[in-house]
Formats: structure tokens, C-alpha cells, sequence
């Protein structure tokens, strides 16, 4: 007869502990990483990022993403602290929301802008219902030098900025515009909480699209106060273009009262400007050049004394 054999306990009980830690483990409440919480409706329309591109064989990129139920292109913050989108080069007006520098105090909120556009203005209007923030300026633009294509060969595109509320921006396509001057406007309301009041704060963008002539080069004529010439300098499309810091230094004849400027636009012939001195003496003067895809280039004319 064969004796049942019984289990040795020696084993048995370290391996219902071990059982028994394992299902602990497996039932003890993890904190998974979470996807970041998407939600459009909640994130704030900041401004516009102008796009000039051909009317035919333009691609957008290829970083799109599915963003709700919208395609769009995150911005990228840059080390100058400006953001750029990737592949899609344009022209900046939008507001940038900063964090509180105290974070127990919600009115050190900073708001700033990005700009690529002329004529600046941000205004901001502070009363017990709300805060309400402007910002408005002028875009020039022109023909592109590609020799094939004319003006009628391009369209505007205005990207719509939107900001999340920990502050990342972004864009979504928006509306195409033709050749010639217009204007884009938008204003928005939103509700904000600081300190248990709930206050109703407005947000408003406006950018005036002007079209302008390519200038092939600017001529300086200094005159004394009988009209006799003194001095005579040429600034060309190129020269103005390879400026650096966008400044033209023009050094001033001795006893120049006036300077007239004359502008030889590639279309349209010439164009004068009669400049008068400043109460230090100095002329300056602001022109507008276009790059080779026919967006405006400031140069800041500026005399200096010999």
C-alpha cells in the first residue's frame, strides 16, 4: 500500500506569500501617464500668421496634426523667444499670454506680442468688468521678382493663432485673399477668474494689408535753402536688402536745408518726397523695399554729420 504523499508546508507557505504579494501589486492603484487634455473650445484665438504663397503647387508641410476635430500646425518656440511654425514662413500679429511671474498672484500675468508687420500699436483698457487688449498694423507687400509670375500669381492666406491655456500656441488654416489691399479685423470675448470674480475680458486684432510698388532704388538729393544741390547719394534695391540692422546711414552735407527723395519704382516711374530737418537738425525717414517674394522690408534713413 502506498502512503498519500502530503505537501511540505516548507514550500507551500512561501509560495501563497509570494501569490499573495502579486496580487497586492497587481490590484494597488498605478498613476498611468496621462494624454494631454484636448480641448479647442476652451483654447484662445490670439491673432493672425500671414502666408503668401502661389495660387497653384503649394504644400503646407507635412507636420499637420488632428487636434479635435482641426488640423493643426504647433508652434515651435524659438531661442530669441519668438515662435516660428515649421515650413510655413509668414508674417507675425498675435498676442503671446505669459504666465504670472508670482504664481500667488494672478495679476503679474504679462501680456506680449509677435510682430512682423509696420505701424504697431497694442493698447490695453483695464476696468472692474474686465480687461480688454487691442492690437493693430499695417502689412506692405508687393510683386514678387519671379519673372513668370505676377501679382494675380499669389493669394494671402490668414492662419488663425489660437493659445492654450498652459500657454503652448498653435494655428489652423484660414480664409485666402487675392491681390490688393484689405483689411483683417476680429474681436473675441472670454471669462476670467481671479480671486472668486469673474470678470468678462475682450481681445481685438486688426491688420491693414497694403500694396505698394518695388522700388528699384532711392535717390538723395541735398539742397541748401536756395535750392542748390550739395550732395547726391543712390540707394539700390540691393544694397537696401543686404542692411543688417535695417538702418541706412546718409552722411549730411554742411548746410543742407531740405532733402528731396526720389523713388524709380520698377512699374509705375518715379515718385518725390520732400524731407525737412528735425529740431536737431537730423533728417530721417522710413522707406519700404520688397524682398524677392514681394513682402515689405523697412529702411530706416537716418543722416549723420560728416
Amino acid at each position: 500500500m502506498t502512503a498519500k504523499r502530503r505537501p511540505d508546508r516548507r514550500f507551500l507557505i512561501p509560495a501563497v506569500g509570494i501569490a499573495l504579494v502579486l496580487l497586492l501589486v497587481l490590484l494597488r492603484p498605478v498613476s498611468l501617464a496621462r494624454p494631454e487634455a484636448q480641448n479647442p473650445a476652451q483654447d484662445r484665438w490670439v491673432g493672425y500668421y500671414m502666408v503668401l504663397r502661389p495660387t497653384a503647387d503649394y504644400e503646407l508641410g507635412g507636420n499637420w496634426e488632428t487636434y479635435g476635430d482641426t488640423k493643426i500646425l504647433n508652434a515651435q518656440r524659438q531661442s530669441d523667444g519668438r515662435y516660428a511654425f515649421t515650413d510655413l514662413e509668414g508674417q507675425a500679429l498675435f498676442f503671446d499670454f505669459l504666465p504670472p511671474t508670482d504664481p500667488e498672484d494672478p495679476y503679474s500675468a504679462t501680456v506680449a506680442f509677435q510682430s512682423d508687420v509696420a505701424e504697431v500699436v497694442h493698447n490695453t483698457h483695464i476696468t472692474d468688468t474686465g480687461t480688454t487688449h487691442s492690437l493693430s498694423g499695417k502689412l506692405y507687400f508687393g510683386p514678387a521678382t519671379t519673372p513668370a509670375l505676377s501679382q494675380q500669381d499669389y493669394i494671402w492666406t490668414a492662419f488663425q493663432v489660437y493659445q492654450r491655456e498652459y500657454g503652448s500656441l498653435y494655428l489652423t488654416r484660414g480664409q485666402s485673399y487675392g491681390s490688393g489691399g484689405f483689411i483683417l479685423k476680429q474681436e473675441t470675448k472670454y471669462t476670467s477668474t481671479i480671486n472668486g470674480s469673474t470678470l468678462q475680458d475682450a481681445l481685438s486684432v486688426e491688420l491693414r494689408m497694403e500694396e505698394i510698388p518695388r522700388l528699384e532704388s532711392c535717390t538723395f538729393f541735398q539742397l541748401d535753402e536756395n535750392g542748390t544741390l550739395l550732395d547726391q547719394t543712390t540707394l539700390t534695391e540691393a544694397e537696401a536688402l543686404a542692411l543688417t540692422d535695417g538702418s541706412y546711414q546718409l552722411p549730411l552735407a554742411e548746410g543742407t536745408d531740405c532733402i528731396l527723395i526720389r523713388q524709380d519704382e520698377e512699374r509705375d516711374g518715379q515718385t518725390y518726397t520732400t524731407l525737412t530737418p528735425q529740431p536737431d537738425g537730423s533728417f530721417t525717414r522710413d522707406l519700404w523695399f520688397l524682398d524677392e517674394r514681394g513682402i515689405g522690408v523697412q529702411v530706416m534713413i537716418q543722416t549723420i554729420s560728416e
